[in-house]
């Protein structure tokens, strides 16, 4: 078994890497515990576990999963300040009618909104919609926080692990299941509020989180159903990166989901004679927003630049409204992409 020993001020502790899976408090650790790299984590009365439901929301990415965020106000946002340093927030979402636990963060601290819009750094750095917001709505300093995850010890998953009837029923929420719903139903109803996890449910969670990922190898094999509806952003950027003539051309990817002023860029990529191009992913189809959104950004990297830009949008397809407007765009592509069928005897 793996040990990881931390020295703090009590002495030294050993604290094997199943344990600390559980969250339980190595011996003669005090009120204390220890989390990977020699974090102090506050495994105590004062923990505070979450699962946490969340649904995609038009221009209002939260919980932000690329950077490890989340906001939240009035009542919620009350609760999230007592949270500790080492407490852990699951969130799940339905994906295809099916729920699925999408991330997990491993919280580093929790600020008021108010005062992370005066932090220079983490204004420029973060770009969840809180900050932005926060002046707009005029909000009080006290009923708006925003969650910092830890980047080291917070996960997006890869691939969603299926929070289906067999997990419930082994963390220590006690859905009732009825008879008349089916398990995503009954998931969804005993999930809607936020529910408080114990140290055992987040060693159930990240035990299966990891069983998961192992398995979750897609390349070389062929999609099942359920998995073509995981697909996210990520997977497309990984295919243009090691396939990027499927684009027309020879392009090497420079950056990846790029910050900027202007919103966050997907792929900033450069031709073989050095051309700017920025690479816009959608999972879904596409209308003037988007090719606006695209605008904004080449706008903004010809200026920071000084060169001509060029943009490329990859879509699953185009509004019927939309396409005939499309056939007039000027240094913009569009791609769309899809999935091969393939029916196979059993």
């Amino acid at each position: 078994m793996v040990t990881k020993s931390v020295r703090y001020r009590d002495g030294l502790a050993v604290l094997s890497s199943s344990d600390w899976l559980l969250g339980k408090t190595p011996v003669g650790a005090s009120a204390r515990s220890v989390g990977e790299y020699g974090r102090p984590f506050l495994f105590g009365k004062s923990s505070m576990n979450l699962l946490i439901p969340y649904k995609p929301i038009y221009n209002h990415d939260d919980p932000l999963l690329d950077e490890f965020t989340y906001g939240d106000c009035k009542w919620r946002a009350r609760k999230l300040k007592s949270l500790q340093k080492g407490d852990v927030l699951f969130f799940h979402t339905t994906i295809a009618g099916k729920k699925y636990i999408t991330a997990y963060y491993v919280v580093e601290r929790v600020l008021d909104t108010g005062e992370a819009v005066k932090d220079k750094y983490i204004s420029s750095k973060y770009c969840n919609p809180h900050i932005g917001e926060y002046t707009q709505a005029g909000r009080k300093l006290d009923d708006d926080v925003i969650v910092f995850g830890d980047p080291i010890l917070s996960r997006k998953l890869e691939k969603p692990l299926p929070f289906d009837k067999n997990l419930a029923k082994k963390l220590s929420l006690k859905m009732p299941f009825k008879d008349n719903l089916s398990d995503t139903q009954n998931i969804g109803s005993a999930t809607r509020q936020w529910r408080r996890l114990t140290k055992r449910d987040v060693g159930i969670l990240r035990e299966a989180i990891d069983k998961n990922q192992d398995t979750g190898k897609r390349v070389g094999r062929i999609f099942s159903t359920d998995e073509v509806t995981e697909v996210i952003e990520k997977d497309l950027e990984n295919f243009i990166e090691v396939s990027p003539t499927i684009l027309g051309k020879e392009l090497k990817i420079t950056k990846r989901q790029c910050n900027t002023p202007v919103g966050r860029m997907d792929l900033i990529c450069e031709d073989n004679q050095g051309k700017k191009i920025i690479v816009e992913l959608k999972l879904n189809k596409i209308g003037r927003d988007a090719v606006q959104q695209l605008r904004r950004y080449m706008h903004h990297l010809k200026k920071e630049t000084k060169q001509n830009v060029e943009g490329i949008l990859v879509c699953k397809g185009v509004m019927p409204a939309f396409e005939e407007e499309l056939k007039t765009l000027r240094k913009i592509k569009v791609f769309k992409y899809g999935w091969e069928l393939k029916v196979l005897p059993v």
